[in-house]
């Protein structure tokens, strides 16, 4: 007997669709955030008020950052993103005396960061998406700003249909 075909999305509820679609969609913008910078960790956090919450991350360096982790907000190279909510890179943490002291830099070995706040399609500050190494990273791509920035605002779109992250 003929078994008729059944696809993913009649077997799947919207929510469960929609949860796939973004896990696949922010994977696959972190991948290409560490191609893009030559970086070996990416991550999407939320704001909350008091703290730094990784919605995602991809981490190949082994950095020990993970999805559910939370962190005090002020001790994040990304609450930055808070105070002036504009683009941010660092290529050495290490020499730069407004960062290199915070217990995060210490804690995950970082040298190079580079950071974009996400925006909600209403205009609401969500979080950052963010790139770390250990390594000092030189950004010379003029056009890695602008990316970075297009990547947030898709992360922003993605998130904002999720009623649970918004």
């Amino acid at each position: 007997m003929d078994r008729p075909e059944i696809t993913l999305h009649a077997v799947l509820n919207s929510d469960e669709r929609s949860a796939l679609a973004e896990i696949e969609a922010t994977t696959s913008i972190l991948k290409l955030v560490t191609r893009i910078t030559g970086m070996r960790f990416a991550g999407i956090a939320k704001f909350t008020e008091a703290d730094w919450v990784v919605c995602s991350a991809y981490d190949p360096l082994h950095m020990g950052i993970e999805t559910g982790d939370t962190l005090a907000l002020e001790i994040t190279l990304c609450s930055e993103l808070r105070r002036d909510p504009k683009a941010l890179f660092i290529p050495k943490v290490s020499e730069d005396g407004r960062y290199s002291s915070r217990a995060v830099v210490k804690r995950y070995t970082i040298e190079s960061y580079a950071g974009v706040p996400i925006f909600l399609p209403d205009g609401r500050l969500f979080g950052a998406l963010c790139a770390l190494d250990s390594r000092s990273i030189l950004f010379e791509d003029p056009d890695l700003e602008e990316t970075l920035v297009l990547f947030a605002r898709l992360i922003g779109c993605v998130f904002f249909t999720n009623p649970l992250l918004n």
